[in-house]
């Protein structure tokens, strides 16, 4: 039996059940004590450096299984919420207590083990509907048994903390972070026709570099900006967070600075390198994202990440903050580097929107649109990026409102690190790491894109993930 409750099923075998012998499936120690180690072997070596090297390697292999041995026993040592039965208090989940309906034989901890044992991005949970996750940008629910309602409450709220539980009754949704076998999970609850839900997000603990995420070399540049505004923008799911993490990083190795991040949860944490990191969460650590972007300019920062700019006084702040000598990096969810510019924009209106247009046409110093493209091998995802940098011509365009004229200044600036999402995914498909077809469906110019891959071969097909369902067997 693995060492995970489900698994992929072979290829035209059918997709099991998720069912009560879930528990007994799932030992409470996912790893065996022995791992399959590199043999000792000396056959075919039959010297003694290579005996050593041998040795050395079989050493690391332990070392790392120990490691993950002692995470797995501090889950495992990690108080459990208090729970009390559905007779005793059917609503008592709100008052901070967590419900666990008698029929449920597994945990949140066992479907989270799903999605990190299979690298997936994200677990959604809601009534009705089996537990489903997100594996190279398909969703594929683990088994076929849907959760009951209060399932489905127990699962969600057994990961929220005890003092945020009653917030999700007042203002029907939540953001939160919770940690699952040692890895971090950024979650969002919220109620769907008044069912509890959730979404969960896997964070990697390690801090990924710019070539390790496949980005243009471009993005070290802006993050050795000492001041003005770089916009990371992009669909959900489109691996924001992740980039700003990168770049924040890359700060944190190259420079002497403060740094001042605000979260919305805390995502990825930093630990002091050659910066000063401080790291603030929004509803633990401060009220809200512009109030703690307004006590940020007292806090002597040289560098300050807000997560998202939601309201025109979030992004009034940062763009007066950017204009006052710091270097502010935030998202925004749009399509693509013009229409990021738009949306600031339109956000005020009147005179406010004269102002706004000023201030941000001397301030703004790039603007990176992403999107993540399945693999055609199949494994995971790649970005296909588009890269504004603001020079002297754009910041005119944007002052004279005339941003509609900016593209073309996108196509001819090469020179100066800029690229459009065609070149992007041109550049992706000669590379053979996606098909036609999806670089296409990602295509903001297809015209465009149709021109330039007219002479490209098909590539070959990607691979898919092979069943419907994750299941336990």
């Amino acid at each position: 039996m693995s060492d995970i409750p489900f698994e992929l099923p072979l290829p035209g075998s059918p997709a099991p059940l998720l069912s009560t012998e879930l528990a007994a499936a799932s030992p409470l120690l996912t790893t065996p004590l022995l791992p399959d180690l590199t043999p000792l072997s000396p056959s075919g070596s039959g010297t003694e450096p290579a005996m050593v090297q041998l040795l050395e390697k079989r050493l690391q292999q332990l070392e790392d299984r120990l490691l993950r041995q002692e995470r797995e026993l501090q889950v495992l040592r990690a108080p459990r919420p208090s729970v009390v039965s559905l007779e005793e208090n059917p609503r008592g989940v709100f008052s901070g207590e967590v419900v666990r309906p008698p029929d449920l034989q597994f945990t949140l901890d066992d479907l989270l083990r799903v999605v990190i044992s299979y690298n997936a991005s994200d677990l959604h949970i809601k009534a009705n509907a089996p537990p489903t996750v997100r594996l190279n940008g398909d969703l594929v629910p683990i088994g076929e048994r849907p959760l009951t309602e209060q399932e489905s409450l127990y699962l969600v709220m057994s990961s929220i903390p005890k003092d945020k539980r009653p917030k999700l009754n007042t203002i029907r949704e939540i953001d939160a972070a919770y940690v699952s076998r040692g890895v971090r999970f950024r979650l969002n609850a919220f109620l769907e026709r008044g069912r509890v839900s959730a979404a969960f997000r896997m964070v990697s603990t390690q801090v990924p570099n710019f070539e390790a995420l496949g980005l243009p070399p471009v993005l070290a540049r802006l993050s050795n900006m000492y001041n003005g505004l770089v916009l990371v923008t992009g669909p959900a799911g489109s691996g924001k967070s992740t980039t700003l993490a990168a770049v924040i990083d890359w700060i944190n190795r190259n420079r002497r600075a403060h740094i001042v991040t605000i979260e919305d949860p805390i995502e990825y944490y930093h630990h002091d390198i050659h910066s000063f990191v401080s790291q603030r969460e929004v509803g633990t650590d401060t009220t809200s994202f512009a109030e703690a972007l307004r006590q940020a300019l007292r806090q002597d920062p040289n560098v300050i990440m807000v997560g998202e700019m939601r309201d025109t006084e979030t992004i009034m702040t940062a763009v007066t903050a950017a204009e006052t000598g710091h270097l502010v990096l935030s998202t925004l969810h749009t399509p693509n580097t013009v229409q990021s510019i738009d949306r600031i924009l339109d956000t005020f209106t009147g005179d406010q929107q004269k102002q706004i247009r000023m201030l941000l046409s001397s301030c703004l110093r790039g603007v990176v649109s992403q999107k993540l493209l399945q693999r055609v091998d199949g494994k995971g995802r790649v970005p296909a990026v588009e890269v504004l940098v603001c020079t002297s011509t754009v910041q005119s365009l944007i002052l004279e409102g005339n941003t509609k004229e900016i593209y073309p200044y996108i196509q001819q600036g090469g020179s100066e690190g800029m690229q459009t999402f065609t070149s992007s995914l041109t550049r992706l498909l000669e590379q053979g790491m996606v098909t036609r077809e999806e670089a296409a469906f990602h295509a903001e110019q297809s015209t465009e894109f149709r021109l330039a891959n007219r002479h490209n071969e098909q590539p070959r097909s990607g691979a898919s993930p092979s069943g419907s369902y994750l299941n336990p067997f």
